[in-house]
Order: structure tokens, then C-alpha cells, then sequence
């Protein structure tokens, strides 16, 4: 009995870690994304004001992609909100899926935002009806480059840090930005020496990096539905956090598939036929905790048990 007690205490406390070890990295996640969005409002806002009044198209283009990344990062936001709701009759698995729908809907307006800039650049450069733009555009666009710079190698280092994918996606996103932005100055110096057709030109290698991002964002939301694995270095993870647990003789079958920001595991692995089911099953439920404590994300394992057949390998040896 106390055997029990003391292995129920032991299995409470490693859930309870793995609880507040998740909890922790989601307050640190909402932290980045609130830094992240508010300084896209700020780019934002600064774009279209100097961008407008500059008269200069490609910041103007540039404020849209940065508007971009702000309904961007609501959805990251977002789909931790909502996947956080416990489970219901109506939703027995939860509602981690609630994110895909956020995101195409994003992806759809950011078509939108898109189609918008390539048909204003388009008219000026096919009207010319371009101007030279302001000295204050090129101060906004170099701005821009250091700030997003910035936010790169710290949300880089963050994601790395936290094993966060999506952290890591939305660093390259940044990174993009950077890329944007230099076409942004390119258009602006080049205009400002008398190539005003560069401005407006700046402006559809823009809508680009905006159309990147709905496509980007797009391909995630299906394969969220379609259940995609994450990334081949989680799964090795997984499967060798699996391998090094006492009492499993081998792994027969590992699924791994991605529901928002969850990671869901189903295992089929092989333990001696001579345990006792208790035994066997104390083996199931270490892996389970295991796999909960190795990553924060993974929010639910499945552990199917079959008997270790130890002559299994040299029947195929010999069927050779």
C-alpha cells in the first residue's frame, strides 16, 4: 500500500512539474508576441504617416507587411487562448484546431493586402505618376532594418531556448522583414536620384514578402487539419526520450501529429511477456510523463503495449 501511495505522489509531482514547466514557457511566449505586435503597431503606424506624407509608395507597401505580421502575431496569440480551454462534451480533444481557422482567415486578408499594393504600385509605375520621396522615408525604412534585426536574434535565441518552432517561424519572419525593409531604402535612394520609378517598384517587391506570408500561413493552417508531424528533430527527440526509459524493449510504431500549438503522441512499444499487467502498465505510464516533462508542447501520449518477442529479428535474419 505504501508502495502505491508513494508511486502515485512520484507520478503527481511529475505532472505538477511538467505543468508549471508549460505554463512558464506560455507566459514567456505571450510575452515575446505582445513585444513583437506592438512594435509592428509602432513600424505600422510610422509607415503610412511618413510613408503617406513622404510620398513614398514602397513604405507605404512596407506599413501593409507590417500590418501583416500584426494580424500575424494576434493569431499566435490567439491560438494560445483558445487551445488553453479545457475540454467539453462538444470538444473532447479540445479546441487546439480553433488556431487553423484564425490563421487562413488572417491569410485570406493578407491576399487582400497584397492585391491592394501590387494595383497602386502597378498604376503609378504604368501612369508615372511617381514621386521623389522624402529624406524622413529613408530615416522610417533604415529604422526599420535595425529594429527588425534586433527583434530576430532575440526571437531566435528565445525559440531555440524554449524548443519553440513556431517562436522560431516567426524569427525568420523578422528576418524577412529585414529583406523587405533593404528593397524598401534601395527604392527610396534610388528615387530620391531621380529613378522614381524605383519607389513604386520597391513597393511590388513588397507585396511579395506579403504574399510569402499568406501562402506560409496558409500551408500551416492544412497542415495542422491534415495532421502533419512536426519537424523531423522533434520526432528524433521524441522516440529517443522513448528508447531510454527502463523496461522498453522496442518501439514498433510512432506517431506524431501537430493540433495548434500541441504535439499529440500515439506509441506502440514492446515490454517483457512476463511482466505483470500492473508492471507493464507503470512502464506506459513512465513514458507518458516522460515525454509530458521532455517538451512542454506535447499535451496528451497514447502508449499501446505488445509483448517483446525476442526472436523476432533472427526469424528475419534467417528469411534473408
Amino acid at each position: 500500500m505504501l508502495i502505491l501511495y508513494s508511486d502515485f505522489i512520484l507520478r503527481l509531482n511529475n505532472i505538477l512539474k511538467a505543468f508549471l514547466n508549460r505554463e512558464q514557457v506560455f507566459i514567456k511566449l505571450r510575452l515575446i508576441s505582445y513585444i513583437g505586435i506592438a512594435v509592428n503597431v509602432v513600424l505600422t503606424v510610422l509607415k503610412f504617416i511618413v510613408g503617406i506624407t513622404g510620398q513614398s509608395e514602397a513604405l507605404v507597401a512596407d506599413g501593409f507587411n507590417s500590418l501583416a505580421d500584426i494580424f500575424a502575431g494576434f493569431v499566435v496569440y490567439i491560438s494560445f487562448k483558445i487551445s488553453k480551454k479545457p475540454q467539453d462534451k462538444e470538444h473532447p480533444y479540445g479546441h487546439a484546431k480553433a488556431e487553423m481557422i484564425a490563421t487562413f482567415i488572417v491569410a485570406l486578408i493578407l491576399f487582400g493586402f497584397g492585391f491592394f499594393v501590387v494595383a497602386i504600385s502597378a498604376l503609378k509605375l504604368y501612369y508615372g505618376i511617381s514621386e521623389k520621396p522624402a529624406i524622413d522615408t529613408l530615416f522610417v525604412a533604415l529604422a526599420t532594418i535595425i529594429i527588425k534585426e534586433i527583434l530576430y536574434l532575440w526571437t531566435l535565441k528565445w525559440g531555440h531556448l524554449l524548443k519553440s518552432t513556431g517562436l522560431i517561424a516567426t524569427a525568420y519572419d523578422h528576418k524577412s522583414d529585414v529583406m523587405a525593409s533593404a528593397a524598401v531604402v534601395i527604392g527610396i535612394v534610388s528615387a530620391r536620384l531621380g529613378y522614381t520609378f524605383m519607389d513604386p517598384l520597391a513597393g511590388l517587391i513588397v507585396s511579395v514578402f506579403i504574399f510569402r506570408l499568406a501562402i506560409k500561413l496558409i500551408k500551416e493552417s492544412v497542415g495542422n487539419l491534415m495532421d502533419e508531424s512536426p519537424p523531423a528533430s522533434v520526432v528524433a527527440r521524441i522516440r529517443k526520450v522513448i528508447k531510454n526509459i527502463k523496461g522498453i524493449e522496442d518501439i514498433t510504431d510512432l506517431r506524431v501529429r501537430k493540433s495548434g500549438p500541441y504535439i499529440y503522441v500515439d506509441v506502440n512499444i514492446e515490454v517483457d511477456s512476463s511482466l505483470t499487467v500492473k508492471m507493464a502498465h507503470d512502464i506506459a505510464e513512465t513514458a507518458k510523463d516522460e515525454l509530458i516533462m521532455s517538451n512542454p508542447y506535447i499535451n496528451d501520449v497514447m502508449v499501446h503495449i505488445n509483448p517483446y518477442d525476442k526472436n523476432k529479428y533472427s526469424r528475419k535474419f534467417l528469411k534473408i
